[in-house]
């Protein structure tokens, strides 16, 4: 083949592949997903986060997208960008508190825009593992059981865990008593970070203003968004400076669960005194505890006793609190990690419990 050919030939090669590189673009670096069920009496609050979304700076590689069910409009799903919201898609009439639901907004927003990984805020009322409609005894709490309200909907923990693809870098909770072990562990193949609180949520939530560009950032500062919650609340006074927060390692909770049940084959550990272990509610009847703190007075064999508390520091990659929670409940030895111990006045909520990852996979049923 004659030079002069050769070297046309290579030309064109190289001016191609430098054409392919410049028309094949980049995904962007994150989509973030807050799924805010605001069909119930946080409609206004969610209006409110929205307007600090805007005021929030987002890169231009990236994506804010809000799935925004309220009591005045339908739901629909907006982008938040140069501080703006715009309708990317409508929906009809639908229950947000469904896991059908949840799963169809999920696809929705990461088809709609694909990313290099992914980030989900649940956004809602909480109150942990709890089941919808078992525990009739707490109904005079007022409360709803596990995440998300619609009307008189709920969705269970292990309908929650179900409904969510195991694509997220990490979840986040803007939802009441939802850092309990129960939850973190029925999520852990979900996201690699979950943060949330152990106790229940001032109903301001995040400072979306302040945490918008952390969740940004190439490598997501899980640390410094739970710093600006905290640090948000404690500048506060009064009953507004109350809050809890954890930001935890998922891929550490199975050697914890798998730690536990040798100490409960072991049969090593004992009913503590309640009054000694640090609670998580201002109820009548308290059913959230301190894991560690409950561990510590649980756990018979030093050892396994100290061999816990160093995993719950891996699984426990930061945690703060105020020390007071409505001016109320005393907080003093927190760890990040709440717990469910059952008040033993129903069988059926034990019965479900035992349905729970979490008991699957440690034995373990705190119990006074």
């Amino acid at each position: 083949m004659p030079r002069t050919i050769l070297v046309f030939i290579i030309a064109l090669l190289c001016f191609s592949c430098e054409r392919n590189e410049i028309e094949t673009p980049s995904l962007p670096l994150r989509t973030v997903l807050v799924y805010m069920a605001a069909d119930n009496n946080l409609y206004a609050n969610a209006e409110e986060d929205i307007n600090e979304m805007l005021a929030a700076g987002v890169p231009g590689n990236c994506n804010l997208i809000v799935y925004l069910d309220t009591k005045n409009s339908y739901p629909q799903l907006l982008k938040i960008q140069n501080g703006k919201s715009t309708e990317v898609k409508k929906y009809e009439r639908q229950n947000s508190a469904s896991g059908e639901v949840l799963h169809t907004v999920i696809q929705d927003a990461t088809s709609m825009f694909p990313a290099q990984d992914y980030g989900l805020i649940l956004w809602s009322h909480g109150t942990g593992w709890l089941p919808p409609g078992i525990f009739d005894s707490l109904k005079s709490r007022k409360i709803l059981r596990s995440f998300g309200k619609d009307g008189n909907h709920e969705i269970g923990l292990i309908e929650l865990a179900a409904s969510i693809p195991a694509s997220f870098e990490f979840i986040i909770f803007d939802a009441c008593l939802m850092g309990s072990i129960e939850v973190l562990y029925q999520l852990r193949n979900k996201a690699n970070t979950i943060i949330a609180s152990p106790t229940e949520t001032l109903v301001a939530g995040f400072p979306y203003d302040k945490i918008v560009p952390l969740l940004f950032t190439p490598v997501c500062g899980y640390a410094e968004i739970a710093q600006e919650y905290m640090s948000y609340y404690k500048n506060k006074t009064g009953i507004l400076q109350s809050a809890t927060i954890a930001v935890v390692d998922a891929r550490q909770l199975e050697i914890l669960a798998g730690m536990l049940r040798e100490v409960v084959e072991n049969n090593s550990i004992m009913q503590p005194d309640k009054s000694f272990v640090q609670q998580y509610e201002i109820q009548d009847l308290v059913v959230f505890y301190d894991l560690q703190d409950y561990l510590t007075q649980a756990v018979q064999d030093e050892n396994s006793a100290v061999a816990l508390k160093q995993q719950i520091a891996r699984v426990v990659k930061y945690h703060d609190f105020t020390p007071y929670f409505l001016e109320e409940l005393s907080i003093e030895r927190s760890s990040g990690v709440g717990v469910y111990v059952s008040p033993s006045i129903d069988d059926d909520l034990d019965e479900h419990y035992k349905q729970l990852d979490w008991y699957i996979d440690s034995k373990l049923l705190c119990f006074w």
